[in-house]
């Protein structure tokens, strides 16, 4: 049954609509309080107004800065509603619209109401500008505004016989169209298009309200998530992974959709993300900055598809926040940077003082020196907590932690007067975050190879002053040994003559018969005495180099050869081993084979008495810078500091009475300085003795005649 030309049906809508119109904007208004982003609030209110209109299809189309959205709720036939947002789609001319376009003459409409230059004839058009039709097939006289274009009459067509168009103001940057369509003629009627205006300006003030709302909720995430961020960078001795982990997880919350965004911040080829990262389709990103360098990125994900916005999409207020973020990040890492630099320069000027101080300490022993140097590294480097060091100098180590060689260690060689010497050497006892060298700053290499330079500086003073000391002993040794001679040589010279005479006068009152036995025998122990003394006043001579010698080419390694054959059944008598180490390049010297011989001699002889219960005796010969080397060592009991200063002073000896003049060393001395030659002694109580003779090659050995 119809009335007035309309079904009932139609009649029907036209009633509910006015009559549940105020219900139909509260419902809009009240969407628009609704915690829900821009498409979410489209959809619900394409929802309630196809719901509300008995339309076939409604659609809401915003144009805001430049950019055009829209969204679609359309009722296929006989079936449920189908719902359509984003971007206008375009397609080619003559190419037949998808289901989701519209007529090219609907878009071509729609576009000039967006720009505000829409214009058409009565009865197709109301004071408000709105559009409608009860017709799609009938002629549409068009008139282009704002130009000298002439009207032109087209044909809608399409799916929908009714269409209305209602263009509505958002804000002052922002406008939108409300459409309805139906598949029924003569849907509308003017009354319904007043309605609908209504409608549509309600919904502009609610897009505008939801917008407001959301951007207002949006700016308190985002400078929620800066807050958060600002408050994790101030906390300047946190660790920068424990820093940037923290702030990875404030970062969803600071997007629109927290649900599906996850995040990661990369540093230094170092990650660190959310539990739930996820690399969808769309992602922000941003570079973090330190002190000019490129040293790492913001990034942030959405999982699943979202409407486009500014930037795919993510909002423009988004792309500011990851910016402020990355930003925010590059200058705390700036400040923590120069910080922990300036942090970390008082650590190893503290440590350097440290060693400068230790290196003016004259009273302190070497192994002292070195230990204490060694328990400043520790402290002076990023991680004190778990470092350890070691110094290692021939064959002295000192260790300051617990050290152990790890892979994350950094060592610097010592070297003394250009040769190498040891090694300085740091390490972490478990694995540190990598910085410039493994887990150490570029400044802690600087620090350890200053270090070691300090080192070899600290040995090398301490030898020169040892050689010093050693020199300054040997020229008082040899000063007092010359005196002693001088003073030897005038009392043998005395001594020499009267003991002569004694001497003869024995041998002449020895050859006469008359002598009684007692007589005889008294005399034999005067002429043993004499004679005894006259060897002592011989060795005397030969101590103040006052005997004369007979200086020829010597094979070095024949005299030992032939010294030893003499010794050796004595050496294992005694439970000594005999160890010989003859260097077959050696070169020839020119002395006095007997003298030399007698060297040997007395030092095998001392060494032997020196190993009691038995031992190694090692004599070697070798070649080293011209010279050549004749070395005694045993493995006896050694002597102490106090006796070594004295081993070369005539008549001072160490054994019992009756066992030794303590002429012997004294005569190896003034032996070994006759031929120009040099006697060096090393011993240490309870392993032994070693004595080093350097004999000139050559011509030169004749220096000393």
């Amino acid at each position: 049954m119809t009335q007035g030309g309309q079904p009932s049906s139609i009649r029907a809508h036209h009633l509910r609509l006015r009559h549940h119109l105020r219900e139909l904007l509260h419902k809009l208004l009240f969407e628009s309080h609704q915690a829900r982003a821009r498409h979410e609030f489209l959809r619900r209110a394409a929802e309630i107004l196809l719901e509300s209109s008995g339309c076939d299809a409604v659609e809401i189309r915003v144009r805001e800065a430049g950019r055009i959205q829209r969204y679609r709720a359309a009722v296929e036939e006989g079936g449920a509603p189908r719902f359509h947002f984003g971007p206008v789609p375009a397609f080619a001319p003559g190419e037949t619209p998808r289901a989701e376009t519209n007529p090219p003459v609907i878009e071509q409409i729609l576009d000039a109401m967006l720009e505000g230059r829409f214009a058409a004839a009565a009865p197709f058009v109301t004071r408000g500008g709105s559009f409608w039709t009860g017709d799609a097939a009938r002629p549409v006289l068009l008139r282009p505004a704002g130009s000298n274009a002439s009207p032109e009459t087209v044909v809608i067509g399409g799916e929908f016989q009714s269409l209305a168009l209602i263009p509505f103001p958002i804000t002052e940057r922002a406008a939108g169209v409300l459409g309805f369509a139906s598949r029924k003629r003569e849907y509308f009627v003017r009354e319904d298009i007043f309605s609908l205006e209504i409608v549509a300006i309600t919904l502009g003030v609610a897009i505008a309200h939801q917008a407001a709302q959301w951007a207002l909720r949006e700016r308190v995430k985002e400078l929620t998530c800066l807050y958060g961020i600002a408050r994790a960078t101030q906390q300047l001795d946190r660790p920068v992974d424990e820093l940037l982990a923290e702030v990875v997880e404030l970062l969803p919350p600071g997007w629109q959709y927290p649900e599906i965004t996850s995040a990661r911040i990369t540093l230094d080829n170092r990650i660190f993300a959310t539990a739930n990262l996820t690399e969808g389709p769309d992602k922000q990103a941003a570079d973090i900055v330190v002190n000019g360098e490129r040293r790492g990125k913001v990034e942030v994900f959405y999982a699943e598809p979202r409407p486009v916005m500014d930037e795919g999409p993510f909002l423009a207020e988004e792309r500011n926040l990851i910016d402020a973020i990355a930003e925010t990040l590059g200058v705390a890492l700036s400040y923590k940077s120069a910080q922990l630099a300036l942090r970390e320069r008082v650590k190893e000027l503290t440590c350097l003082y440290g060693i400068a101080r230790v290196a003016q300490r004259p009273d302190a022993s070497l192994y002292a020196m070195l230990q204490e140097i060694t328990e400043l590294l520790p402290p002076a480097l990023l991680y004190p907590e778990v470092a350890a060091a070691r110094i290692v100098i021939d064959d002295t180590e000192c260790t300051a932690g617990e050290f152990a060689r790890h892979r994350d260690s950094i060592l610097a060689d010592i070297t003394v007067r250009g040769k190498p010497r040891g090694f300085v050497e740091a390490s972490y006892c478990k694995p540190m975050p990598p910085a410039d060298e493994g887990p150490f700053l570029k400044e802690e290499r600087s620090l350890i190879d200053e270090v070691a330079r300090q080192v070899g500086f600290i040995i090398e003073r301490r030898e020169d002053e040892e050689e010093k000391a050693r020199l300054q002993q040997q020229l008082r040794h040899a000063d007092r040994l010359a005196t002693i001679g001088q003073l030897a040589a005038g009392t043998a010279h005395e001594l020499n003559e009267p003991l002569g005479s004694v001497l003869g006068f024995a041998e002449l009152i020895k050859n006469s018969h008359r002598l009684p036995k007692q007589a005889r025998s008294d005399l034999e122990k005067i002429i043993e005495a004499a004679l005894h003394a006259r060897e002592v006043i011989r060795k005397l001579m030969i101590f103040s180099r006052q005997m004369p010698t007979q200086r020829a080419a010597v094979h070095l390694n024949e005299l030992v050869e032939k010294g030893l054959t003499f010794l050796e059944s004595r050496c294992a008598k005694e439970g000594i081993r005999m160890v010989r180490e003859m260097d077959r390049d050696l070169p020839e010297i020119v002395g006095d084979a007997s003298q030399l011989h007698q060297v040997l001699v007395n030092l095998v002889v001392n060494a032997i008495q020196a190993m009691p219960h038995g031992g190694t005796l090692t004599v070697r010969t070798l070649k080293r810078n011209g010279e050549a080397e004749l070395v005694v060592e045993d493995t006896g009991t050694g002597m102490s500091e106090e006796i070594l200063k004295q081993i070369f002073v005539p008549f001072f000896t160490t054994k019992q009475v009756g066992q030794g003049t303590g002429l012997g060393l004294a005569v190896v001395h003034g032996i070994v300085t006759a031929h120009g030659g040099t006697i060096e002694v090393e011993s240490k109580v309870g392993k032994g003795t070693r004595f080093r003779v350097r004999l000139p090659a050559g011509a030169h050995s004749a220096a000393g005649d």
